[in-house]
């Protein structure tokens, strides 16, 4: 009896001991869970199984945008990576890059597709690292579009164990991939060549803003993964901001002009956008709140804005930097909203109404010809939108007034002008004139018809 005793505390005692072992192994410091699948909002979850071997792994045949096409010789990005200043942050990255393309065929018991998993040696990642890599790798490469905002990680000793996930199985991927790669073709393909940096930039944002459409009441990723992607606006036409400003990275630096997301707030909810460097001079565009719904022409007001401009309406979130120099990493939230790089965008000089309108400052006889000059070049090519940009010499209410309620009714002035010089077909409709004010940014934009009225 006592051997039998013996034998069974035996047992109990080392099956313990062997459940402490696989517990301290798979040990989670902390599950959080953001609002979903949004930049920052990386959810982090325990890690199911012990092993690779037990999970059946695919390699991707298809490759996402693997070689430079189009006309234009594409620009990398690669802020995020920059910012990590970490080799072992940098050893993930790359094992993550290397990893991308091989994905379970199966769902695993919580129904998520594993990609390998990756051990950092002798090096404890915090939660807050390990998220902080993949915003980076996010941020640098959303033509990855099939990764998930996911994470696993644990530590065996000192090392750190970490698995990321895709939102769809190996052979989907190849699927999804080559949509994705025909569509971006589509799109470069009208960006023909001899086009200045300017001229590129403006039809990506066109083409973009012309085949997706913002998809209201969407949260989280629950609601749909694709609507947070570049697959989303590229493929399906259906997007949130992130999927926005993701599409004009992707495409922006395949045509040659370097581009990245910003994070922030605007109107009272999280929203990103994109800044874009053109001439050495950077400059932030919201292809988003240029999407304008009631109107078949793209908005033009976030377009290669400066800074001073943005923050009208937008706040602009801290730098890594700033948020990780400024508390211990035990201290910061894990889902604190970053940018990798924020650019000084102080020019003005590829502006929207720099580029192609005018700027008043007096209404003078200068102002006169410069207005009518520009009425002409717009009508003649059948543009709808006359671009003004005003001073500050006046009230902006003064400007507009001067210009078309009160005498001396510049701008009516010199639409006549223009008119008597063309056929009844080419004329714009002088009855029909639409007033676009932008008061916040002393902006405003002339809508025309053309024809009789």
């Amino acid at each position: 009896m006592k051997k039998i005793v013996s034998n069974t505390l035996y047992v109990l005692f080392v099956g313990f001991a062997l459940t402490l072992i696989v517990a301290c192994i798979m040990l989670i410091i902390n599950i959080s869970k953001g609002e979903g699948q949004s930049f920052n909002d990386i959810e982090a979850v325990q890690l199911s199984g012990s092993a690779d071997e037990n999970i059946a792994f695919a390699h991707i045949s298809n490759e996402v945008l693997s070689e430079s096409s189009g006309n234009y010789q594409q620009v990398s990005v690669q802020f995020g990576y920059d910012a990590l200043r970490n080799e072992k942050k940098e050893y993930l990255y790359n094992h993550l890059m290397t990893g991308i393309y091989t994905v379970s065929n199966d769902a695993d018991v919580n129904g998520r597709y594993r990609l390998s998993r990756i051990r950092v040696h002798n090096y404890k990642l915090s939660e807050f690292d390990i998220r902080e890599v993949v915003n980076a790798f996010i941020y640098d490469n959303p033509q990855y579009f099939w990764i998930e905002n996911l994470f696993g990680y644990a530590y065996a000793g000192d090392d750190t164990i970490v698995e990321f996930y895709s939102v769809l199985s190996a052979s989907e991927c190849n699927r999804y991939i080559k949509r994705f790669n025909d569509r971006v073709e589509e799109f470069l393909s009208k960006v023909e060549k001899g086009k200045t940096a300017y001229q590129r930039e403006k039809l990506i944002h066109d083409l973009i803003l012309k085949s997706c459409t913002y998809k209201t009441g969407v949260k989280s990723s629950a609601d749909g993964w694709e609507y947070f992607t570049a697959y989303g606006a590229l493929v399906n036409g259906e997007a949130v901001c992130e999927g926005y400003a993701k599409a004009m990275q992707v495409l922006l630096t395949r045509v040659g002009v370097q581009c990245s997301m910003i994070r922030g707030d605007a109107g009272g909810v999280s929203h990103m956008w994109n800044v874009v460097e053109l001439n050495g001079e950077w400059y932030h565009v919201d292809p988003t709140w240029d999407d304008n719904e009631n109107d078949n022409v793209p908005s033009y007001e976030y377009f290669n804005v400066p800074t001073e401009q943005i923050v009208k309406n937008h706040t602009i979130c801290d730098d890594v930097y700033t948020v990780t120099n400024t508390a211990n990493d035990e201290e910061i939230d894990p889902l604190v909203k970053y940018n990798f790089y924020v650019p000084m965008c102080t020019s003005r000089e590829m502006n929207y109404y720099q580029v192609e309108g005018i700027l008043i400052r007096r209404l003078d006889k200068a102002a006169e010809e410069a207005l009518t000059d520009l009425i002409k070049l717009k009508v003649e090519n059948g543009e709808p939108y006359i671009p003004i940009r005003f001073g500050t010499e006046l009230p902006y209410i003064e400007y507009v007034n001067k210009l078309f309620h009160e005498s001396p009714y510049l701008f009516y002035y010199c639409l006549e002008n223009v008119n008597n010089g063309l056929s009844k077909d080419k004329q714009a409709d002088a009855a029909s004139v639409f007033l676009l004010k932008n008061e916040d940014f002393r902006t405003l934009r002339v809508r025309l018809s053309y024809g009789e009225g």
